[in-house]
């Protein structure tokens, strides 16, 4: 467990996945619906979130998640994948697949706690590069990925319903 700024970090165990579908789910909808049709959105929502398909992933020995608490209230989560790989990176990689906080809790330090949380994870199980995916128009999860250390090395587009979205690859050698 870590703590910092009054909020404390622990490993999700299978009695969490309800409240990594309910967090994913909201952070997913506050930041993404402006851009999206609703539909898109829950449909999107209803497939990525669903408990079923987070408590498979909260048993697979290759997934961890890891929780950010105020005082008792989940406000943000990251979700990283073990021995992930994407073309151009050649090391023993992994993927932040999510980081994702509360926008009510954004600039408080919660989010550079969760990725400090990520690069030791990651450090500790011996990868040698993190890497993550991200929409080029959040230019603020952007803009905070870089000052993490990340670098863009590639670029791909993720289908949301309707919409074709470009995300950029960045990665943080370890």
């Amino acid at each position: 467990m870590s703590t910092s700024i009054g909020f404390s970090i622990k490993k999700a165990g299978e009695q969490h996945a309800e409240i990594l579908s309910k967090i994913g789910g909201d952070t997913f909808y506050e930041t993404f619906r402006p851009y999206n049709t609703e539909s898109d959105i829950r449909q999107y929502i209803s497939k990525a979130y669903a408990i079923d398909v987070i408590e498979q992933n909260l048993i697979n020995p290759n997934i961890a998640y890891y929780l950010c608490y105020d005082s008792d209230m989940v406000i943000g989560y990251i979700k990283l994948i073990h021995h992930a790989t994407y073309k151009g990176l050649t090391n023993h990689s992994i993927e932040l697949e999510k980081i994702y906080v509360l926008a009510s809790y954004f600039g408080g330090g919660a989010g550079k706690l969760l990725m400090d949380c990520a690069v030791r994870h990651s450090k500790e199980k011996g990868f040698e590069t993190l890497f993550l995916g991200v929409w080029q128009e959040n230019e603020r999860a952007v803009h905070f990925y870089k000052k993490m250390g990340f670098e863009v090395f590639e670029t791909r587009q993720f289908q949301l319903g309707e919409r074709l979205c470009d995300d950029y690859m960045m990665k943080l050698k370890l």
